[in-house]
């Protein structure tokens, strides 16, 4: 249900569930005061949740309704979806969002809040849509923590309700297995699924992923060298690649724009191909070093 005018069932819904800051709760109770149209809306909004009330109450008793309230307002908060924006200088804009199953949105996009909001309706039309900083910020923790390479690994897991099925769906699942600093090619993923000459249709299903770092699509490369595509370009994918310590032959270091010089060192291995390449050692500098890097990953972690 969404009613017209400046009050969304989305912030009501906040508002009861206790989503919303004093701030934007102020202004909520300003603006409802001066409009009448949203007045009228959000004393309709009242009138359902009060008569929710007394039905908890007239259900629950004294003893009981505490219970059941927080049971009501545990299964109404599984339609919500949170959002937030983290800037960083290294991708731009990244918006993300999550459900209380898990993240379900990364975008790398100068959209606007109402832009972001509008795609995930698109994506699930009966959510409750609210920014909120309160409830993304351990998932804004761990982003910071993976761009300054503190973090190898998110621990939040991700709402496959929001990722596409069929084969699209397969190689993104095996994908989000690949571990930080490691590249697998487009064609050793199409292998792994049983269809070696499907590394278009990889490439296709890569390109149509909606949860970006989280499903690390940027850590599949072309077996030639190159970098292959990236929804959000291949600048932020070298980036990404780069900040992970990853030396594929084509990537250039560009990293030095945005992280001291001091704390990477190169030096030279064999590669699996037998080829002298470059593979970074990382220096204490007051955070977790990552792990050795190597150019593909080891097929038995994907099992």
């Amino acid at each position: 249900m969404q009613l017209v005018g400046h009050i969304s069932e989305d912030v009501v819904m906040a508002l009861y569930l206790g989503n919303l800051t004093a701030e934007d709760e102020q202004r909520l109770h300003r603006h409802v005061a001066e409009c009448a149209d949203c007045g009228r809306e959000f004393a309709l909004y009242r009138e359902v949740l009060t008569g929710l009330e007394k039905l908890v109450q007239e259900m629950g008793g004294r003893q009981r309704a505490p219970l059941l309230r927080a049971a009501i307002k545990q299964t109404m908060r599984q339609r919500q979806i949170y959002y937030d924006l983290v800037p960083h200088p290294l991708t731009g804009p990244l918006w993300f969002a999550s459900t209380a199953a898990g993240v379900c949105l990364a975008a790398f996009s100068e959209a606007t809040p109402f832009e972001i909001e509008e795609t995930l309706k698109a994506k699930q039309p009966e959510a409750w849509i609210i920014r909120d900083k309160k409830a993304t910020a351990p998932i804004v923790a761990e982003l910071r923590d993976y761009f300054q390479r503190r973090l190898t690994s998110f621990s939040a897991p991700i709402d496959w309700r929001f990722v596409p099925g069929g084969f699209t769906g397969r190689v993104l699942r095996l994908v989000s297995k690949i571990p930080y600093g490691q590249v697998y090619t487009y064609g050793e993923v199409a292998a792994r699924l049983g269809n070696p000459r499907a590394v278009r249709a990889v490439g296709q299903a890569l390109g149509a992923n909606p949860i970006p770092i989280f499903i690390p699509c940027h850590r599949v490369v072309a077996s030639d060298g190159k970098l292959g595509g990236f929804s959000a370009g291949t600048t932020i994918k070298r980036r990404l690649l780069e900040l992970e310590g990853v030396r594929w032959p084509a990537l250039t270091r560009q990293l030095d724009l945005f992280l001291p010089n001091e704390n990477v060192k190169s030096t030279p291995f064999l590669g699996p191909d037998r080829c002298r390449t470059q593979r970074p050692r990382f220096r204490q500098a007051g955070a977790v070093a990552p792990r050795p890097v190597f150019f593909l990953v080891n097929p038995d972690l994907l099992q």
